[in-house]
Order: C-alpha cells, then sequence, then structure tokens
C-alpha cells in the first residue's frame, strides 16, 4: 500500500504536533501543586504531580514527533527538487 503525503501536508501536520505540544506544556503548568485542604489533600498532591509529569512527558513526546515529520517533510522536499524524470530534461 502507498500512502501519498506531500511536505506540505508534512508540514502542516508538524505545525500541529507543536501547538499540541504547546498546549499539553501549558495544561502541565495550570495544574496547582498546593495540596487543599481535608482528607483528600495528600491524594490531590498526588494526582496533581501525576497529571504534571504525564503532560510533560506528553508534551515532549509530541515535539519530538513534529520534528521528526518536520526532518521527513525537508528529507522528501530536498529528494524531489534531485529527482527527474527520465526523458524529461529537468
Amino acid at each position: 500500500m502507498a500512502i501519498e503525503v506531500t511536505p506540505a501536508q508534512l508540514y502542516a501536520l508538524a505545525s500541529s504536533l507543536a501547538a499540541a505540544a504547546e498546549r499539553a506544556r501549558q495544561v502541565a503548568g495550570a495544574v496547582p501543586g498546593a495540596p487543599v485542604g481535608g482528607p483528600l489533600g495528600a491524594a490531590t498532591v498526588g494526582f496533581g504531580e501525576s497529571v504534571r509529569t504525564a503532560g510533560h512527558c506528553l508534551a515532549g513526546e509530541l515535539s519530538w514527533l513534529g520534528e521528526a515529520v518536520a526532518a521527513a517533510a525537508d528529507s522528501w522536499q530536498r529528494l524531489d527538487g534531485t529527482l527527474t524524470v527520465p526523458g524529461v530534461p529537468g
């Protein structure tokens, strides 16, 4: 099976992934670290720490994936510029 994706589409995907990574960073940063009062105080601290960690990990993975997609688009774009069709002047 062949999947045709243009470099422009890959750049758009990379941009979307970068935006999602930034949003994950914002969400992770918005989770308060201070405990709340009452019997659930300790549990909320642990939960908040878990959510912040997961948000930062997700942001890192999305950033990495976006960079990999952009690198693939760069590579394909350079490759497209070097290819010629046999019998057709390049």
